[in-house]
């Protein structure tokens, strides 16, 4: 495993990093599936431990995740590991319904509730989680984590967004020590702009959703579908998974000569660049950790990247249907 520093905060972190939500489980709020189906808390520590092993050493949840429960798996397996946990607050599911809170009276609960699941004394760093900007373009919610930094709740904070344009306003505004920003092979835009603007800066860049939902896996047949407890029912519809799936073919097609798994490449295509720090993509079990943490040691060869470049750099899935995870 190969490690990188974390913009400006000093973390030596690992390439590859391990995305938690998938192990937080099965979760519908209000009969909206914002979970993963068939999971097993087996299944969920071994995966863990096995990244461990293998020198993974940043791992990415949120309070959200099963309603903690992949806050408590991590705060059990890594208990007495020496690595960085990363966490998200600002989703208040209570019974008057489900909505987006940054205010301090929710964070300061919530920040409670994850130090105790994650039996950490301060968490690592502290994200907020898919913010509209009206939540944050005052800064007063920045005052709130700076003042859970110099309490020693916090040791960086940071954003995770799904818009790049969201993203330079928050570089060049409001200077949080990291983002978290959607960015894989199907939605390059963050790269032309928003990453290199972080780096000039020193703002880590963390990738999240670097496989497509499972898109760029490889794994997917047009006549697949989600089942009902999966939060991917949500916004991968027939229609849209057509027409992810062939430029999915395409890409198979640029990167046939590597001859590694589709996933392992899409992974290797993002460390390519400059300014990011680490990718996060999900893992449900040991095999699929090991399949990740082996695009580290996977340089793609910059005929490869310019070829996907030029054929995706322009096409942007998520951004095209307005797609937030």
């Amino acid at each position: 495993m190969k490690y990188r520093i974390l913009g400006n905060t000093g973390f030596r972190i690992s390439e590859i990093g391990f995305g938690a939500w998938a192990i937080g489980g099965a979760m519908n709020v209000f009969g909206m599936p914002v979970g993963w189906s068939n999971v097993t808390d087996g299944e969920s520590v071994a995966a863990i431990e096995r990244a461990v092993e293998l020198g993974i050493n940043l791992f990415d949840t949120a309070d959200v995740y099963g309603m903690g429960h992949s806050e408590e798996l991590l705060g059990k397996t890594l208990k007495g590991k020496d690595c960085i946990i990363a966490t998200k607050v600002g989703n208040h599911v209570d019974d008057a319904g489900a909505r987006k809170d940054f205010s301090e009276k929710w964070i300061r609960e919530s920040i409670e509730g994850s130090l105790r699941r994650l039996n950490r004394d301060a968490i690592d760093l502290y994200q907020l989680h898919n913010p509209d900007p009206n939540a944050y373009k005052k800064g007063e919610v920045f005052d709130v984590m700076n003042r859970l930094k110099e309490q020693g709740k916090i040791r960086t904070f940071g954003v995770s967004i799904s818009n790049p344009k969201e993203g330079l306003d928050l570089i060049r505004n409001h200077k949080p020590d990291c983002l978290q920003v959607l960015f894989n092979i199907l939605n390059q835009e963050p790269v032309n702009e928003m990453i290199p603007e972080a780096k000039k800066n020193g703002v880590g860049i963390i990738v999240r959703v670097p496989l497509a939902s499972g898109l760029l896996t490889g794994k997917f047949r047009e006549t697949d579908h989600f089942f009902s407890d999966d939060n991917r029912s949500n916004y991968l519809t027939p229609h849209r998974l057509k027409e992810a799936l062939n430029k999915v073919q395409r890409l198979k097609e640029l990167t046939t000569e590597i001859g590694m798994p589709l996933g392992v490449i899409s992974l290797a295509f993002l460390l390519h660049f400059e300014g990011v720090s680490c990718l996060i993509p999900g893992a449900k079990n040991p095999l699929q950790v090991e399949q990740n943490a082996s695009a580290s040691e996977l340089e793609v060869g910059d005929d490869i990247i310019q070829k996907i470049r030029q054929e995706f750099s322009d096409y942007n899935f998520y951004l095209r249907y307005n797609i937030r995870v």
